[in-house]
């Protein structure tokens, strides 16, 4: 199977005097259109994130009972434990309601499953334990809906549950207290796309709307977390989110929580420069380090710790388990990808499972190969008697879907759609890689595997300017439907070129379209430097950023992609 090739779409243009009535030059308004701004006063929205935006939490479904079996406990001090997942997402959300409940004067625990030995989710075991101990309210995050069974035991054990949880929900919810799930049937809260420590934020919300004693509590104490976990599941970056991780980024450049400073000052991280993409590839990898080599209990403990010299300790040991990951990635995504190009073209889903596998890093190398080869993919390890995998997908085939119609091969399940998690026993990988071959040639046809590089206007190297680049920094956070703006830039004269990066990984050039001359540098784009003789045409595919050298700021064009010139 060859590496796919994205096909480059030019976005229509908006109309003309739609464009005059913004408040931004033409460019940076044709973007806010691509984006769904088409009233100027929406455009002043979209710059400028407000809390005060930010939905009622009781139009969230199960709202008031959850709230109320909370105060209920926080009066009665009774035992609370939040269970959540292994996960960044997971292990913000657990760090903020413990912080939050604490303070609001609960007898409150945290439980993290260790994501090998318990996998994904409530487990007997865990629910028995906790049963055991006392426990009479158990509050999921990011997992639980898929949990029925589960939550129905801890029932008839004495606890109450509430289930927080943003995955796609089943036809058979929990039997819970309460469900939290913007997803859920009959749920009027307006804005679906909440990551798990964006639905316990919003319950927080709900329990100071609600009149509980906040005892000094404040927003933006909470809101870094928002902000980490949002961006560390790959959350979309618009409506509420958007907002959430603004105002989350802001805190975050100023927080006064010892873990995160710490995580910061051993990724070399300077605070009032972090951004969503140093969530993405700095700080969110190290707090997942934990959670897939270690116990995802490290992480929870330094995000929650008061004490500099622990934190300390802590980041130190997160780094050096996300370098010992990255040391892993690159084996298992080379022995993935070179199978992956022993397959036909035509294939419309990627199915691999393999002993070598780690569980903890399938999900890595799975979205690594839909990156670069655009199908549906399925990576697991293969066990003994069980396996266990994870599935990441294009937004043309609903994954989570795909494998509720395989239910019957396996033991357990949940996601959403564009990405899984699955354990089945070994025996049945076979039924499984083939049943979902088929429902994937159903439903895909050649056009849906061709990635597509949306552009949103075109534009002379004279148009990104100092000033655009401002306004474009504005739009951010950018991520998952609100990507970096990316400008086509036709016919532009290549003046040097050259691959830098310690293994000439990166490609940098020198561009002229006659008037301007500028510099360009390409990630992980060395290898096409025999694209790049000087003195030839290329149409571009970019991003406008600015970068520093011996403390001077010039802008720099970010390359996609580039083709010769038409």
């Amino acid at each position: 199977m060859r590496p796919a090739v994205p096909e480059w779409r030019l976005l229509a243009p908006a109309p003309a005097e739609v464009l005059e009535r913004f408040p931004v030059p033409p460019l940076a308004a044709q973007v806010l259109w691509n984006r769904g701004v088409r009233e100027p006063e929406e455009a002043d929205a979209f710059l400028s994130p407000d809390e005060r935006r930010l939905g009622d939490p009781f139009l969230m479904r199960g709202m008031h009972e959850a709230t109320q079996r909370i105060a209920r406990a926080l009066a009665l001090r009774e035992p609370v434990v939040v269970f959540g997942d292994f996960d960044a997402d997971g292990v913000t959300g657990v760090t903020l309601l413990v912080q939050a409940l604490r303070r609001m004067g609960g007898k409150v625990e945290a439980y993290i499953p260790h994501r090998i030995e318990e996998g994904y989710g409530l487990n007997f075991e865990a629910v028995e334990r906790l049963a055991a101990t006392g426990t009479k309210l158990l509050i999921t995050v990011d997992c639980g809906i898929s949990n029925a069974r589960e939550v129905a035991h801890a029932h008839a054990l004495g606890m109450d549950v509430l289930v927080t949880d943003h995955h796609d929900p089943p036809a058979e919810l929990p039997p819970a207290v309460a469900v939290l799930n913007p997803w859920q049937r009959g749920c009027d809260y307006p804005f679906k796309g909440l990551a798990g420590v964006g639905i316990a934020f919003t319950l927080v919300r709900g329990l100071v709307r609600a009149g509980v004693a906040r005892n000094g509590l404040r927003a933006r104490e909470l809101l870094d977390l928002v902000a980490l976990g949002t961006v560390a599941d790959i959350s979309p970056l618009v409506g509420e989110n958007r907002t959430l991780v603004a105002l989350g980024l802001e805190a975050m450049r100023q927080t006064q929580r010892p873990g995160l400073r710490a995580l910061m000052a051993v990724s070399g991280v300077r605070p009032e420069r972090v951004s969503s993409g140093t969530i993405s590839f700095v700080l969110g990898p190290r707090l997942n380090a934990a959670g897939r080599l270690q116990h995802a209990i490290l992480a929870y403990r330094l995000l929650l710790t008061e004490s500099p010299e622990e934190a300390s300790s802590l980041a130190a040991e997160l780094d050096a388990l996300n370098r010992e990951r990255q040391e892993m990635m690159v084996r298992v995504l080379a022995r993935a990808r070179e199978q992956v190009l022993a397959l036909p073209d035509d294939l419309p889903l990627i199915f691999l499972a393999d002993q070598e596998f780690h569980a903890a890093i399938v999900g890595l190398v799975a979205a690594k190969i839909v990156e670069e080869f655009y199908r549906p993919t399925c990576i697991a390890e293969v066990g003994e008697q069980s396996s266990r995998g994870s599935a990441r997908s294009i937004p043309a085939f609903h994954i989570t879907e795909a494998l509720r119609q395989c239910a019957d091969l396996l033991e357990r399940f949940g996601g959403h759609r564009v990405a899984a998690g699955f354990t089945l026993p070994s025996e049945q990988l076979e039924t499984l890689r083939l049943r979902l071959q088929a429902l994937a040639s159903q439903q895909l046809d050649s056009a849906a595997l061709r990635p597509v590089l949306e552009l949103d206007a075109e534009a002379s190297l004279g148009e990104l300017n100092w000033e655009l680049l401002r306004i474009v920094e504005r739009m951010a956070p950018f991520g998952v439907q609100n990507p970096h703006p990316v400008f086509l830039c036709p016919r532009v004269k290549v003046v040097r070129a050259r691959q830098v990066g310690a293994a000439g990984e990166h490609l940098r050039l020198t561009l002229s379209d006659g008037r301007l001359a500028c510099d360009a540098i390409g990630f992980r784009l060395g290898h096409r430097l025999e694209e790049c003789v000087p003195g030839t045409y290329l149409d571009l595919a970019c991003t406008l950023g600015a970068s520093s050298w011996a403390g001077e700021e010039r802008l720099e064009l970010q390359l996609r992609d580039f083709r010769p010139a038409r």
